[in-house]
């Protein structure tokens, strides 16, 4: 019930909000094309060009691991500003799902999309890099008046209950890559859903090891390691083996520990396990959970594997890959 009244406060503030003068009156809503412009030309982000297209889509898979249930529907959300990968993502996930037809992709930034009503439309929601910590909010809340900030925190509120009611009352599934948990920290629940929150990260060339090589999501790699150069994230508080099931993660014998090589990290690190694991899957109440540290680097999405990997994530969140979430230990 009490998800319902703050939706319905929510409703109330998104008439006020977009009639009202003040700024940005888009807001909540979809974020203008020229605003969005002015943002990536402001944090240097580029967008894929024909070139960078044409090589996503080559490097797409054909055919999705599995064949959909029933037609299906992705939220991909986030911000596109916010990190480098984040419109090569998007860009990836619409290839991918209009290529294999595993999905149908609905990509925005509009909170209003996040709640209970728009989002019971969807099987899945993406989360797209997201890298900031108040994502749910306007871009300017901290100049927000008093009472449009409280007006805004009332759909942050709104917005967070019906995404973790959608996962673990639901059923349905998230899925989420990089910077993903990077953002929201004082969120908890944010953080007990995915996995973990981002602990310190790393980047350069790196060999993955498979931890279940015989796990559907893991398929396309044949067995075989994962050689890929791109940042990745050292997964923190919550992150436990008890508490996901690991897909892939560094392989220390054929790659430097990352805590060796720069100091702040090893202090970061201090009284936890040399642990680098770089994507997992898990239940949440009812639902399904895939996440991916890698993604950073627009390169990245013009890797067949990892694109196949994502898919394959994507579908086991949907229902459509049915696959082991058990944790990695006891």
């Amino acid at each position: 019930m009490q998800i319902f009244i703050i939706a319905a406060a929510a409703a109330g503030f998104l008439g006020a909000a977009l009639t009202d003068a003040s700024a940005q009156e888009w807001w909540p809503g979809p974020t203008p094309p020229e605003v969005v412009e002015a943002k990536l030309k402001e944090r240097r982000v580029r967008r894929p060009g024909p070139r960078d297209l044409r090589r996503i889509e080559e490097a797409a898979p054909g055919q999705a691991p599995a064949k959909p249930a029933r037609p299906r529907k992705v939220l991909v959300w986030g911000r596109l500003w916010t990190h480098a990968g984040n419109v090569f993502a998007e860009e990836a996930m619409k290839i991918m799902g209009r290529k294999t037809g595993a999905f149908e992709v609905v990509a925005t930034d509009d909170p209003r999309l996040l709640l209970p009503e728009s989002l019971q439309r969807f099987d899945a929601l993406f989360l797209n890099n997201l890298h900031d910590q108040q994502p749910f909010l306007p871009p300017d809340w901290k100049t927000l008046p008093k009472d449009r900030l409280a007006e805004a925190q009332q759909v942050d509120k709104a917005v967070k209950a019906s995404i973790l009611k959608f996962v673990k009352d639901d059923g349905k599934g998230v899925a989420g890559v990089h910077g993903a948990i990077a953002a929201l920290k004082k969120w908890s629940e944010f953080g007990e859903m995915m996995g973990a929150f981002h602990g310190g990260h790393w980047g350069g060339p790196q060999v993955l090891k498979l931890d279940d090589p015989a796990h559907p999501v893991n398929a396309c790699f044949e067995g075989k390691p994962f050689r890929i150069s791109d940042e990745s994230y050292v997964p923190g508080p919550p992150y436990s083996r008890s508490k996901v099931h690991v897909l892939l993660s560094l392989d220390l014998t054929q790659s430097a520990d990352p805590a060796e090589k720069a100091e702040w990290l090893k202090n970061a690190m201090k009284g936890r396990p040399r642990d680098y694991a770089i994507s997992w899957v898990k239940p949440y109440g009812k639902g399904r959970v895939f996440y991916c540290c890698l993604g950073h680097s627009p390169n990245t999405y013009l890797n067949p594997l990892y694109l196949r990997h994502v898919l394959a994530g994507v579908q086991f969140v949907i229902g459509d890959l049915p696959a082991d979430a058990t944790p990695s230990e006891k």
